[in-house]
């Protein structure tokens, strides 16, 4: 899957010279927490709603040539803007995202603003590739040095009635590798015991 999958095609932007009740009325109306600042067609900075907060705190206690009314949103805007190319895998986003410490992307396209990815975007493409929304089990089962492990374990589960929706492996802190499973059931009982009679260890979780 790849950005422009996931990225906001409609995203509300602001010019530089927008005043900052014109910003912080988008905002709250459009329900969004970070606008693009355009000047043309040019990328020239991102608003967040933290940036407009904390403007409007300092400048509360100033005098009148520093009221936040006599700001502008190219006055608070980060110029310094990070980007994604909407061919990019969406791992790529996360991991800038993560990295960067950052919970707003916009995506260009020579140089134009064609998107938006945001952390909420994010974590609805993990909810789905997960299988969350659907009736299902999670089992996180150990998985042990040998290469075909987790085949054997893909197999036994589709025997024993419990057919795979999606699989992620994670090294844990200890060393140790696990593969976390969604199961297309909500009683894998069955199948939990067929993989413990073959010595996998599967985490109880499930039962719970």
């Amino acid at each position: 899957m790849i950005v422009q999958d996931i990225m906001q095609r409609t995203v509300v932007t602001v010019s530089p010279g927008a005043p900052l009740d014109e910003v912080a009325t988008v905002l709250q109306r459009r329900g969004v927490r970070h606008v693009p600042v355009l000047d043309g067609q040019a990328l020239a900075g991102i608003i967040s709603d933290r940036d407009l907060k904390g403007s409007m705190a300092s400048t509360a206690v100033g005098g009148t040539d520093t009221r936040s009314d006599r700001l502008t949103a190219g006055d608070i805007m980060t110029r310094k803007v990070i980007t994604i190319g909407p061919m990019f895998p969406v791992e790529e986003a996360a991991r800038i995202m993560a990295s960067r410490r950052i919970s707003a992307l916009p995506v260009t396209e020579a140089d134009r603003l064609v998107g938006l990815v945001t952390e909420t975007d994010i974590v609805l493409l993990f909810v789905r590739a997960m299988g969350v929304l659907e009736p299902s089990t999670r089992l996180d089962v150990v998985l042990p040095d040998e290469r075909r492990a987790l085949s054997r374990i893909v197999q036994i589960l589709e025997e024993h009635g419990a057919p795979v929706s999606s699989i992620v492996t994670l090294k844990a802190t200890e060393g140790w590798t696990e593969a976390v499973i969604r199961v297309a059931t909500i009683n894998p009982g069955a199948a939990v015991h067929a993989l413990e009679a073959e010595r996998f260890s599967v985490r109880d979780n499930w039962r719970g």
